[in-house]
């Protein structure tokens, strides 16, 4: 009865979760586009300059070859860089594509396919990289908010960074008591995931590739930033300082952090609009430059994934014969 019942729950759950997800896509979209003058939305797209749309792909293009190195490096020694920025790619687009952050897990099979590395492994890198993400994500929001606010604002900052610090340092001078923690109170299987996991991703990482990688995310974010700087002021021409621009970029970031829709379609808007309205930019131009910079992070990356996997020999692994390729 209950083996009956079991899956029509995890199926209830599920579709309730998407609901979620997919009201609050709605949600946004529908904030984004009340009130918009259709012609006057118009008017601003068309007048954007073309040459300042080519510096904003040009610093998206930046910014994905910032990821591809940061790949590269954590990744073990001889993994080719080209091969990471493939990774990158086929990531990023396919999650702007496909729901559950899918774009994730097809990075960790065809890493582990093209370097036999085990999935493992590559998922605790991976797992590192979004880590790193989301200590940089964290870095851009609270650097908008000291600016934005008084020099006492500092200390919150500060106690974040070091308790992140204190976290890593406890995990890793006591892990043979975590280690043991996880043999004690939990079964089998998961305490052996748990160990290799902690072991992956505490014990065996290195300070130098550590520090490296978050050099790096910080380089990967100041791309991304750059981008929507060149798009506001730019492409769009809205008067904004380099304040207001960190405040608007951390707030699309953190709502596109929010589960939502592939690719954050609504939520991207949305945000933007929202923030770009504290400094008075009227909607109708908000919308566009919205619309114009999730095209912008959207559109490039989908198409490299969809034709990077359609490609000859995308997914034949390290040691598989060219003649296999399609077994």
């Amino acid at each position: 009865m209950h083996a009956t019942r079991e899956p029509g729950g995890l199926l209830s759950r599920r579709g309730l979760l998407f609901l979620l997800q997919v009201s609050i896509s709605a949600a946004a979209l529908i904030y984004a586009l009340a009130g918009v003058d259709l012609p006057l939305l118009w008017a601003a797209v068309r007048g954007y300059a073309l040459w300042a749309v080519g510096l904003s792909l040009c610093a998206v293009a930046l910014d994905y070859a910032c990821m591809g190195l940061r790949l590269h490096r954590l990744l073990a020694g001889g993994t080719a860089y080209l091969l990471s920025c493939k990774a990158v790619l086929l990531c990023v687009g396919y999650n702007n594509i496909l729901p559950a952050k899918a774009g994730d897990a097809m990075k960790v099979f065809y890493l582990s396919r093209k370097t036999g590395t085990p999935l493992l492994d590559i998922s605790a890198i991976i797992l590192w990289e979004r880590l790193l993400d989301v200590v940089s994500l964290l870095c851009v929001a609270l650097l908008a908010y000291t600016l934005l606010g008084t020099e006492q604002r500092l200390l919150l900052p500060l106690l974040l960074a070091l308790g992140g610090v204190c976290l890593f340092a406890g995990l890793r001078c006591w892990s043979a008591w975590f280690h043991a923690a996880y043999a004690r109170f939990f079964p089998g299987r998961v305490a052996t995931l748990c160990s290799r996991l902690h072991a992956q991703i505490i014990d065996r990482m290195r300070l130098s590739r550590m520090l490296g990688g978050f050099l790096l995310s910080l380089c990967i974010w100041s791309c991304y930033f750059a981008s929507f700087a060149v798009s506001l002021r730019l492409v769009a021409g809205l008067p904004l300082d380099g304040v207001q621009m960190l405040t608007v970029f951390a707030v699309t970031c953190l709502g596109m952090a929010i589960p939502s829709s592939p690719g954050g379609l609504g939520v991207f808007e949305g945000a933007m609009v929202l923030s770009l309205s504290w400094f008075g930019v009227e909607q109708s131009a908000a919308l566009g430059i919205a619309l114009y910079t999730h095209a912008l992070h959207f559109l490039p990356a989908a198409l490299a994934a969809v034709v990077l996997n359609g490609s000859r020999g995308f997914w034949k692994g390290k040691s598989q014969p060219v003649g296999e390729e399609g077994r």
